[in-house]
């Protein structure tokens, strides 16, 4: 293949033990250029108001905001998608997940052999390490970070 699209690291943070509960956030490898993003996460309980502050970084000379910066309202995404990049990210692992119900949220949380796949894109990035980093806020108040470090290299 003349692209690789794989990950390269995931740190998750939860803010609140109490509600947010983070048991896996880890990379594994599947092949030389693909691997798979594992996430599981229990939520104590129901949460009907969850936002969703989403940033992409592009690495130069560290990580630098680059393009898209959006806030999602994730219950209200969920029953009619609503926002184009949000689209795009929830295309990319909406087969791997549970997480496409309706609210309210409660329970496991899981995104299982999540692995990037190039065609499901949508759009073309220039070659480079990306820093993909979203702050779920539950009841407005932040709860959980998922920052997901890829790597998009296209051989023209």
């Amino acid at each position: 293949e003349a692209v690789v699209f794989k990950f390269s690291n995931a740190i998750c943070e939860s803010y609140n033990q109490s509600w947010v509960v983070i048991h896996t956030c880890r990379i594994n490898a599947i092949s030389r250029n693909k691997n798979a993003f594992n996430f599981n996460a229990t939520v104590l309980y129901p949460c009907n108001h969850i936002f969703i502050d989403v940033q992409l970084f592009k690495k130069a000379n560290g990580y630098k905001p680059w393009l898209y910066k959006i806030t999602i309202d994730a219950c209200r995404f969920v029953k009619k998608t609503y926002n184009p990049i949000a689209i795009l990210i929830y295309k990319l692992f909406k087969d791997y997940s549970n997480i496409n119900h309706t609210c309210p949220y409660v329970g496991p949380q899981i995104l299982k052999g999540f692995h990037l796949q190039p065609d499901k894109l949508g759009l073309t990035l220039p070659s480079g390490d990306y820093l993909l980093g979203l702050t779920w806020f539950f009841n407005r108040r932040k709860t959980v970070t998922t920052n997901v470090y890829f790597i998009f290299t296209e051989d023209l």
